[in-house]
């Protein structure tokens, strides 16, 4: 079908449409519930005034219209005091929406007691077989504690039942497979002589737990690399009332979580993958957990969200999504909730967060186009479509009476539907939300409707409903107060290409421990001129070698290029056979506030490097430094990328506040100094924690702004 632009007039003037085909006699899978998790920050939202909690209550409940929420088991050490905000929480949920939502617990970690370091946490164990079960003698499954593990999960229950919370269902632990710092227990498929095993901990914890509950499981991090299958095919699936699976990696080699969030479709094959073997019979699968991981939420994440969700219960045929923060600390998936009384986050006297005391963010409106109009019990039905953009999946309830389409476009062009047309049921309900634009609107229903680029749109369906609609159809979700992100032309500038020059002149050395830097055209790999660059060859942690760097001066040019454009891209190698890992920052009168680390020069081929230039000011640093505990590296270009402008280099950019200098403060979730000291000396590139100090989450606090950090 053909693709316009987004203009109203031509859209509704076109004889051209795209279409969708929904035929609700061909039915998969049922639905078991969609939702978030309440697991950390629960104390936040109870700080939060009364009228607040309640306001943020129907916001994530009655809002949402969950149908599953995960909860953690944190009955380690059997003091059901411990429990209080998640009963409050758990309580305000079943409020609102009664048995509609169910509830799935997973552990994080057994006690410690039943561990060999003797601590929930994973830092303190000195090797593997710290971290698991503690080994016993004459155990009746296996020869781990799995009896008395068993025990304090039957345990658990009957707390937190009498509490108030009774799991519908629960999964004996959260990601068995990843060696973490924080709570974490591991577990091998089976038992081998250094870790406990799954299959024989599942065995014990459903004899100890039969008919109190349903278990899910084997919940690893994720299904790349047939990681699933490792732990499924051990199990006795006759223990097992449903599967769970997280999604932190695809197994494709693109294995961030933030990539994957916005490549959804590295999650098809291996989610197709299990379906084929494990999404056959009655069992439902269900994703308990996943996120970005980014401390900064994303307009686009919420069509990635909606795009992850739509290859989940197709190809995936998956009966449950549960994102991994329903509400978190501040920044968030779906609900950001503000720390209380007494934070200043911004460093403007008001709270970063609304009026309420919480934020709500683009996932939580991916979520609500499925949640909010589909119940459990539904089937998903065949969709069918030829926009390669438009990603459909439609859901017929469980009293056949309705039926609801959810239609991602994912392409940067709008998009002209013929609404479906289902014999025997009217539309009654439309709603979209827009990248950049409105969310969870309204709509005309019509005969036709425009989506948008990077937009979803929900249309629900009535059995014998015959409705008034309109011929027209346009865009109705553009805001104002939002600016549509505008795409700039972009050049590369080169800052230095030594298959072009021979001149290495412009290289010094800063100590005189370092030799010259010169020029080499014994050809490697195609690659014939290049820069040879001595560097220490030793640890310059060790006093006796120290910080030795090699300084590149550049041009003004080039140094206007560090200003405005987005990342430098060095090609390089290493002098050796194995890798080099390279620190790179900017030097002689220049703004960065420290280095760009480990950055790699690979020993056995040439390697494209990039060094984002976030930390450049806006005058442009007049030289480069490298330095490396490796003998040498080759270094054959570096170019600035992602430039604004066209064909010469914008000097007005706006560059955001580098508060890298300033000092800054690490607080823990109760609001307790825990650290202190410069904002560069905090953070990593990835937003992970520099300082020693103990896994979790915290808030790290300059006079500009605050911002989440968390190990995990």
């Amino acid at each position: 079908m053909k693709k316009y632009l987004i203009s109203t007039a031509l859209l509704a003037a076109s004889a051209f449409a795209a279409s969708v085909t929904v035929n609700p006699a061909s039915t998969a899978q049922k639905v078991t519930g969609f939702g978030g998790a309440s697991v950390y920050y629960q104390s936040w939202i109870k700080n939060l005034p009364a009228d607040d909690q309640e306001a943020l209550f129907d916001t994530a409940f009655t809002g949402l219209n969950i149908s599953l929420l995960r909860v953690g088991n944190w009955y380690q050490d059997e003091d059901a005091s411990k429990l209080q905000d998640d009963i409050d929480i758990v309580k305000a949920a079943k409020k609102r929406l009664g048995d509609h939502m169910k509830i799935q617990m997973s552990s994080w970690s057994a006690p410690a007691s039943l561990k060999p370091s003797n601590s929930l946490n994973g830092q303190d164990g000195h090797s593997k077989s710290d971290k698991t079960l503690k080994k016993a003698n004459g155990d009746a499954y296996g020869a781990y504690a799995y009896t008395d593990f068993a025990n304090w999960w039957k345990k658990s229950l009957d707390a937190y039942t009498t509490a108030g919370i009774a799991p519908d269902y629960i999964s004996l632990q959260n990601e068995p497979d990843m060696e973490a710092t924080y709570e974490e227990t591991l577990f091998e498929p089976t038992e081998t002589n250094e870790i406990a095993g799954y299959k024989e901990a599942l065995n014990a914890v459903y004899d100890a737990v039969k008919g109190k509950t349903k278990l899910l499981g084997p919940e690893p991090l994720g299904i790349g690399y047939s990681n699933f299958e490792k732990y499924a095919k051990e199990l006795d699936a006759s223990k097992l009332d449903g599967y769970a699976y997280h999604l932190y990696h695809a197994g494709d080699g693109n294995d961030n979580s933030g990539n994957n969030y916005l490549s959804p479709e590295n999650f098809r094959k291996p989610m197709k993958a299990i379906a084929d073997v494990y999404g056959k019979g009655d069992k439902p699968i269900i994703m308990t957990e996943f996120c970005p991981m980014l401390d900064e939420p994303r307009e686009k994440d919420m069509i990635g969200l909606a795009h992850i969700m739509q290859i989940g219960f197709t190809d995936g045929r998956l009966s449950g999504y549960i994102a991994w923060q329903l509400f978190w600390g501040y920044h968030s998936q779906m609900i950001g909730v503000c720390p209380g009384a007494g934070w200043d986050l911004d460093g403007s006297g008001k709270y970063v967060c609304d009026d309420t005391g919480f934020k709500i963010f683009p996932e939580y409106h991916a979520m609500r186009h499925y949640s909010k109009f589909v119940n459990p019990g539904a089937s998903v039905i065949a969709t069918s479509t030829t926009e390669a953009n438009l990603q459909t999946v439609a859901f017929l309830s469980a009293s056949g009476d309705s039926i609801t389409t959810v239609l991602v476009n994912t392409g940067s062009t709008a998009i002209q539907l013929d609404n479906p047309g289902i014999s025997g049921y009217g539309l009654i309900t439309a709603v979209q939300s827009k990248e950049n634009g409105l969310k969870s609107k309204n709509i005309s229903v019509a005969t036709c409707t425009v989506l948008p680029a990077r937009s979803i749109t929900t249309l629900v369906y009535k059995k014998g409903i015959a409705t008034d609609i309109v011929s027209t159809c346009k865009d109705e979700t553009s805001d104002s107060s939002y600016v549509e992100p505008i795409i700039v032309p972009t050049d590369d500038v080169v800052i230095v290409d030594y298959t072009a020059t021979t001149d290495v002149s412009t290289w010094q050395a800063m100590d005189d421990k370092l030799s010259a830097v010169t020029y080499g055209t014994t050809a490697i790999d195609g690659i014939a001129g290049y820069a040879s660059v001595p560097l220490a060859g030793c640890d310059q942690s060790e006093e006796s070698c120290g910080y030795q760097n090699q300084l590149l001066n550049i041009s003004a040019e080039g140094a206007k290029a560090l200003s405005s454009c987005a990342s430098l891209v060095i090609t390089m190698r290493s002098q050796g056979t194995s890798d080099a890992y390279v620190n790179v920052g900017g030097a002689a009168g220049g703004s960065w506030v420290d280095y760009e680390y480990g950055k790699l020069a690979a020993g056995s081929k040439w390697s494209e490097t990039k060094v984002s230039l976030k930390k450049e000011g806006e005058n442009g640093s007049t030289a480069l430094t490298f330095n490396s505990e490796s003998a040498g590296i080759y270094i054959a270009k570096i170019v600035a990328t992602g430039c604004t402008g066209t064909g010469s280099i914008k000097m007005g950019r706006n560059v955001r506040f580098n508060d890298g200098k300033m000092q800054a403060m690490i607080f823990d979730m109760n609001g307790n100094l825990v650290w202190k000291g410069m904002r560069s000396e905090a953070l990593n590139e990835n937003g992970t924690l520099k300082p020693s100090i103990r896994q979790g989450a915290y808030i790290l606090k300059t006079k500009n702004n605050a911002q989440r950090v968390i190990k995990k």
